[in-house]
């Protein structure tokens, strides 16, 4: 049979086989195989990815269906917010934003510290993923913050629950990395971004900062823009980026279209985040915030607002909460580390040019009272101590010895002290306009308070009450209590973006009662309770006076210390010891350490019981008082408590407060206190006239030092207690001095003058 017949050739054809084959091995151990985006072994617990787009400065002001349509189109089907950037400083960087998604905590880099505001630095390559440099620096600085943020809180909580991340550009890397620094697929440009490789991953996080680009010089990443081999031209440069040359206005166009082919490459049944996630320049605002998906149950976010429990508004969300949102998204439990709450879905207006409206008005009010807060502190400090040296004027001049002249001068000294305790209570009545939308909110504001504080102290001074030594004083001390109860049971909407309230860029507190509120709130009731004991007792009834304080008393410690009302720890701590000085005065008992002891005491097992009542609710449930709880249990409250003793004692650096509160104990204590005619001072003459001013103003003292020792805004408490005591002190005083004049202490016709009479003991003659 000839050589290679028919009975050789399968041999051959085996043997050529092989040596293909062989071949192949070959090549592949030389030559790798191109990359392929990592996948994850398992879907997320949610079934689906989720996606989160960080844009530095976005601002709902500047969406629109000509600006941004993407944006807009994806707003229209989902829900959205305002949210709260605050992190560890007062300005949120590009570095601090994206730190912050990553710990689920406020953070911020080491360069932010020194006031410098800085973009991310491209990671390094690392096969397919990234490494972030010196990411141990960041972890580090944070860990040692009095925050205790622990950055790769995120990233890491997905690689342990099995998952794999994606970053798009270097500030997702940040947010994406684990504890290592490490993201397991990195892009350098949006523009390669594909369904494909978002489906391989649980987690991607898409970084555009073209806005940013306007302000801040950029790092270089050479992987940023298409290189020549991506060029269909050819040429031999990289074609520039347009945002980083063009106007504010061409960047948010270029960033929606950006936006938009994130949209097109995330999978059906995932979830997507648009956020602001830092400033692009200067001070913060109230940034943008988009939820997109399936949402609870399949239900969908279609043409809602969000909110979540971190801030109980609508409409208003935090940066802490994205982390939380995006692992929730997961289907994953966050870590107790993070403070956030995951964000839910609420009722907005159908049309979505009003719904962005609200939201814009809203910034609008935070940066207007957040511009003029300062100046507002300046100017009540000034008017208080001009009350104060007018009326020590009086006080010891009482217009001579000319009768009509003497009545004058006390009156108007009278109107004026009702008028400076009016102002905190007015300062809150005055959103009830919307004053920092007119041309020049600056003579806006004071002129509502203006007009708001003149209208109670024509309440005061209006009744029959105006002819008593306490009739005015309670009447103010109750408009001020009233009011801010009703708003607190309302939902505290006169305290959000008030001058002496809080507002959401501060970001100090989102709901409840402030601190400032709570020394104005806690005050006037103390105040109001002593003038009704006033009226009580004179009439024979002091055990109903007892009744009385204790049940308006019980009612506010209520208000201020239940959650989701006041939800004030410090304030409810504070006030209990006050408030038992004022009843036990009332009562007409001797205020002793024992007693005081005892009262403490209960009021500390009230509080503890309350925090452990609230920590037993679901943890996306809890309010401040709860998560103090876990932290306690779970050893972490100690940086906390330094935290807020580092802030109290740092408000005493405030000059303007410390020096309001100096000089309101010194007029109080010496002005009011100097012997004159009556060889005693007019403060103790008013206490025989009227006792239980006594158990007011001391009662509202001792919560004034307990919330100083209590309380991060320190000072505040004491300054702001005293600017609404003192001058309704004031305006009983001066009644005295008008009944009985220069001479002697019986005076002369004191109903000639418009003034009841009483006998100093308080009873009617």
């Amino acid at each position: 049979m000839p050589v290679g017949g028919p009975a050789d050739r399968p041999a051959t054809a085996a043997g050529v086989l092989a040596a293909l084959a062989a071949v192949a091995a070959l090549v592949s151990a030389v030559v790798p195989a191109a990359p392929a985006p990592p996948a994850s072994a398992a879907a997320p617990p949610s079934g689906a990815p989720v996606v989160l787009v960080g844009v530095p400065g976005l601002m709902w002001e500047e969406a629109g269906p000509g600006t941004t349509p993407e944006l807009w189109s994806l707003a229209e089907d989902g829900a959205i917010g305002d949210m709260s950037i605050r992190t560890a400083t007062s300005r949120t960087c590009p570095v601090d934003g994206w730190l912050t998604v990553s710990a689920g905590q406020r953070a911020f880099s080491e360069r932010q510290r020194h006031s410098i505001c800085e973009l991310p630095v491209p990671p390094a390559r690392d096969g397919d993923g990234a490494v972030v440099e010196d990411y141990a620096d960041h972890v580090a600085v944070n860990a040692e913050s009095p925050y205790g943020a622990r950055v790769g809180l995120l990233g890491r909580a997905v690689h342990d629950a099995g998952g794999t991340t994606l970053a798009v550009g270097p500030g997702a890397a940040l947010a994406a990395a684990d504890g290592q620094g490490r993201v397991d697929d990195y892009i350098a440009n949006p523009s390669a971004l594909t369904e494909e490789r978002v489906a391989g991953a649980w987690l991607t996080v898409v970084d555009l900062d073209g806005l940013s680009d306007l302000y801040l010089d950029p790092p270089v990443d050479p992987e940023a823009s298409p290189g020549p081999e991506a060029s269909p031209e050819g040429d031999s440069e990289p074609e520039p980026d347009p945002v980083q040359s063009a106007d504010r206005l061409e960047a948010l166009s270029a960033i929606d279209e950006r936006i938009g082919t994130v949209a097109d490459a995330v999978p059906e049944g995932a979830t997507l985040i648009v956020a602001g996630v830092s400033v692009e320049a200067g001070r913060s605002n109230l940034n943008a915030a988009l939820l997109h998906g399936p949402g609870p149950a399949g239900g969908g976010y279609e043409g809602r607002y969000l909110t979540s429990e971190s801030t109980r508004r609508d409409g208003l969300v935090t940066l802490t909460d994205t982390t939380t949102t995006l692992l929730r998204s997961l289907g994953m439990d966050p870590p107790p580390a993070t403070v956030g709450r995951s964000w839910a879905p609420v009722e907005r207006p159908a049309e979505l040019g009003a719904a962005v409206d609200g939201l814009a008005e809203f910034n609008t009010a935070a940066n207007v009272v957040e511009s003029l807060m300062a100046g507002f502190f300046s100017l009540l400090v000034a008017i208080q101590l001009l009350i104060y040296a007018a009326a020590a004027y009086a006080v010891h001049r009482w217009g001579g010895r000319d009768r009509d002249k003497r009545a004058a001068v006390l009156a108007a000294t009278r109107a004026v002290a009702l008028g400076g305790a009016s102002v905190p209570v007015a300062s809150y009545l005055a959103n009830l306009v919307p004053w920092w939308s007119f041309p020049v909110p600056e003579a806006a504001l004071p002129l509502c308070v203006l007009l708001f504080a003149s209208l109670i102290v024509t309440a005061a001074l209006a009744g029959p009450w105006r002819r008593d030594v306490l009739g005015p004083m309670t009447v103010v001390a109750g408009i001020t209590t009233a009011v801010l109860f009703t708003d607190m049971c309302t939902g505290a909407n006169l305290q959000m973006n008030s001058p002496m309230g809080y507002t959401p860029i501060v970001a100090g507190r989102f709901y409840g009662l402030g601190n400032i509120a709570f020394a104005t709130f806690s005050t006037g009731m103390l105040m109001a309770v002593a003038g009704i004991a006033h009226y009580l007792i004179a009439a024979g009834r002091r055990r109903t006076a007892v009744a009385v304080a204790s049940a308006v008393g019980g009612a506010t410690v209520l208000v201020v210390g239940w959650p989701g009302l006041g939800t004030d720890f410090g304030g409810l701590f504070a006030l209990v010891p006050g408030l038992a000085v004022t009843v036990l005065m009332i009562a007409g008992r001797r205020v002793t350490l024992v007693r005081m002891a005892a009262v403490c005491a209960g009021g500390a097992a009230v509080l503890a019981a309350v925090a452990y009542w609230d920590y037993l609710r679901p943890p996306a449930e809890r309010s401040h008082f709860g998560l103090f709880a876990g932290q306690v249990l779970e050893g972490d409250a100690w940086p906390i408590v330094q935290r807020k003793l580092g802030a109290m004692l740092g408000t005493l650096g405030n000059w303007q407060l410390t020096l309001l509160a100096g000089c309101a104990l010194l007029f109080l204590f010496a002005v009011l206190n100097k012997p004159t005619n009556w060889r005693m001072g007019v403060l103790q003459r008013t206490y025989e006239y009227a006792p239980m001013l006594r158990a007011g103003l001391t009662g509202s003292l001792v919560t004034a030092l307990v919330g100083f020792a209590a309380n991060d805004s320190g000072i505040a408490i004491p300054a702001l207690a005293l600017t609404v005591a003192v001058p309704l002190t004031l305006s009983a005083a001066t009644w005295v001095l008008r009944r009985e004049g220069p001479g002697a202490a019986g005076g002369r016709g004191a109903e000639d003058e418009g003034v009841s009479r009483r006998t100093p003991s308080g009873s009617p003659r």
